[in-house]
């Protein structure tokens, strides 16, 4: 004598119970009126109208918000990334201006034109105003 191991021990075996016939034909009658159409001529669901365009309006309004939202989300995306372009190309132009603009590097540059750098030190030019 071998009980299942599964089983809590004492409590008869019962089967699931099963919706009743009147339940069921009630599911079928909703459904079928609802492909048929005919739950629109019903005075309650003319009642409804109102309410579900209005249920309507914010399904639509919900989705342009939604699709404004990832529009906006990629224009900030495409921004950064801009930013951060122009950023790098400041950051490499500022470091060829200050390689360019060194004394040596002067030097070097304008040796074609015959122009030497100066080896007297500058004075300073005092004018008397007259007072």
């Amino acid at each position: 004598m071998e009980e299942p191991k599964n089983q809590l021990a004492g409590q008869p075996d019962e089967p699931a119970p099963q919706p009743s016939k009147k339940a069921r034909s009630r599911f079928a009658i909703s459904v079928k009126s609802v492909l048929d159409g005919n739950f629109l001529t019903r005075s309650k669901a003319i009642a409804l109208l109102p309410y579900l365009g209005f249920v309507t309006i914010l399904g639509v309004l919900l989705i342009f918000n939604s699709n404004y939202a990832d529009k906006t989300i990629i224009n900030i995306s495409k921004t950064k990334k801009l930013n951060e372009e122009l950023r790098y190309e400041y950051i490499v132009t500022k470091s060829k201006l200050m390689q360019l603009s060194r004394q040596s590097q002067l030097v070097k540059t304008l040796a074609n034109t015959g122009l030497k750098e100066s080896t007297i030190p500058p004075r300073k030019v005092l004018i008397d105003t007259g007072e």
